[in-house]
C-alpha cells in the first residue's frame, strides 16, 4: 500500500520522465539542472569516517510564455541514505504587472534572508561546497522555513540614490508532524497541499543597491506566522502551536572578484499550549572571497547558532535528541577553502571545517566537491 510520501514521490518522477522522454511536447522549454559529487572525511573523538556521496541532481525549467506570464519548475532527486526521492522544491507561474512589478502564485524560496533567494538547490551556485548549516533544506534540519506556497508580489524601484527591492509573501503556514512520543523528531513542512491550522504566514523583504557602490546591498526581512507542530503517536494530536516572528538582516557585496556575505537571524517562538516565549535564539554567518586570475577563489565563513530549548527548536532536533533532557545549544563551523573555476559551469572545490558543538562536540571535516552545471 502505497503512503503519501510514496505517491508524491511516484507522480514527480512520472512527471519529470514526461519531460525528459517526449521533449518535442512542449518544444519552447528547455531543461537544465545542477549536480555535484563529494568526498568527505570526518574526525571526531578519535575515529574517522570517509567516503564519496552524491549530491542533489537538480533539474528545472524556466520559460516565458509570453511577454507577460513566465513559468518555472525544478525538481531534485537526492538519496537520503538508501535508495532515491525525488522532491518538486519549486512550481510558480507569474505576470509580470508593467516592467518592475511581478506577481507569481505557487511554491517559492521564501524571502527570507539573502542566501535562500540568491542561491537555490544547485551546488555550483555559491562559493562554497554548502548552505550555512542552519540554512539547509527543512529535510536537511533546517530550522527557517525556507520553502512558502502562496503568493508573491515583488517590485523594483530605481531612484536617483540606488535602487529598492521590495518582495511579500502570503501562504500556508508551515507545519511539523512526528512521532514526538516515541522520541522521533521531525522536519518543517511548507504545507504544500493545504494548510494544517488555516492561519496563514507572511513574509517580507526590502532591500537597498545604493547607486554610489555597485556591488553593495543592505537587506531586511522576516516573516510572521504559525507552526502546528502534530504528535502521530498514538493518534494525531496537537502538541503545540508556535506563534513565531523571524527577522533578519543582511549586508552583501558581490563585486567582479571581491564577495562579502553576512546574515543576522532572530526567532521568536511563543508557545500556545504554556503561554510562554523564547526569544533567545539567534543565528549568523559571515563569509568571504576573492577571485584571483581566471577561477580561483579562497574563501572562509564562520556560522554560528545559538538555539533555545523552545517547542520548536525541540521538534526539529536541534536542542533535544529523543534520548536526553533539552537543553539550549550553541554550534559554530569555522571554514575555509578554494574554489576553481574550470569553466563557468564547472568548479572543484576543496575545504576544511572546525566544529564546535554543544551537543556532538568538537571535531574536524574535509570535503572535495566537484560541482557542475548544464
Amino acid at each position: 500500500m502505497f503512503n503519501t510520501a510514496t505517491i508524491r514521490n511516484l507522480g514527480a518522477a512520472a512527471l519529470l520522465a514526461a519531460a525528459l522522454a517526449f521533449p518535442g511536447a512542449a518544444a519552447a522549454f528547455e531543461l537544465n539542472g545542477f549536480g555535484d559529487v563529494v568526498y568527505s572525511s570526518t574526525e571526531e573523538g578519535g575515529t574517522s569516517n570517509n567516503g564519496f556521496a552524491l549530491g542533489q541532481l537538480d533539474l528545472y525549467v524556466a520559460e516565458e510564455i509570453d511577454d507577460r506570464i513566465d513559468v518555472l519548475t525544478e525538481f531534485v532527486i537526492e538519496s537520503p541514505g538508501e535508495g532515491f526521492v525525488v522532491d518538486l522544491e519549486r512550481l510558480q507561474i507569474g505576470y509580470a504587472v508593467g516592467d518592475n512589478h511581478h506577481l507569481r502564485a505557487g511554491r517559492f524560496h521564501n524571502l527570507i534572508g539573502y542566501w535562500n533567494l540568491a542561491y537555490h538547490h544547485g551546488a555550483q551556485l555559491h562559493t562554497p561546497v554548502g548552505r550555512p548549516f542552519f540554512l539547509e533544506f527543512e529535510d536537511e534540519n533546517g530550522v527557517v522555513p525556507v520553502h512558502a506556497v502562496g503568493l508573491w508580489w515583488d517590485s523594483r524601484f530605481d531612484t536617483g540614490a540606488g535602487r529598492i527591492d521590495l518582495g511579500v509573501m502570503f501562504g500556508n503556514g508551515a507545519s511539523l508532524a512526528a512521532d514526538l512520543s516515541g522520541g522521533q523528531t521531525g522536519e518543517l513542512n511548507p504545507d504544500s497541499a493545504g494548510d494544517a491550522d488555516n492561519d496563514k504566514a507572511v513574509s517580507w523583504q526590502l532591500r537597498y543597491h545604493p547607486a554610489a557602490l555597485s556591488g553593495l546591498a543592505v537587506g531586511f526581512s522576516g516573516q510572521v506566522g504559525t507552526i502546528h507542530i502534530m504528535d502521530t503517536n498514538p493518534t494525531p494530536t496537537m502538541n503545540d502551536h508556535i506563534d513565531q516572528t523571524l527577522l533578519a538582516g543582511d549586508l552583501t557585496f558581490r563585486g567582479d572578484r571581491l564577495e562579502v556575505l553576512a546574515e543576522y537571524y532572530a526567532w521568536s517562538n511563543e508557545s500556545m499550549m504554556t503561554g510562554l516565549t523564547y526569544d533567545g535564539s539567534t543565528g549568523y554567518y559571515v563569509q568571504a572571497g576573492y577571485r584571483f586570475g581566471d577561477g580561483f577563489t579562497p574563501y572562509a565563513r564562520y556560522t554560528m547558532l545559538d538555539a533555545e530549548a523552545d517547542p520548536l527548536f525541540n521538534a526539529v532536533g536541534m536542542t533535544w535528541d529523543g534520548t536526553t533532557t533539552a537543553a539550549n545549544r550553541q554550534k559554530s563551523v569555522a571554514v575555509a577553502g578554494f574554489r576553481y573555476d574550470l569553466n563557468y559551469r564547472s568548479a572543484l572545490k576543496l575545504e576544511y571545517r572546525a566544529v564546535d558543538d554543544d551537543v556532538d562536540g568538537s571535531y574536524n571535516e574535509g570535503a572535495v566537491q566537484w560541482s557542475f552545471a548544464f
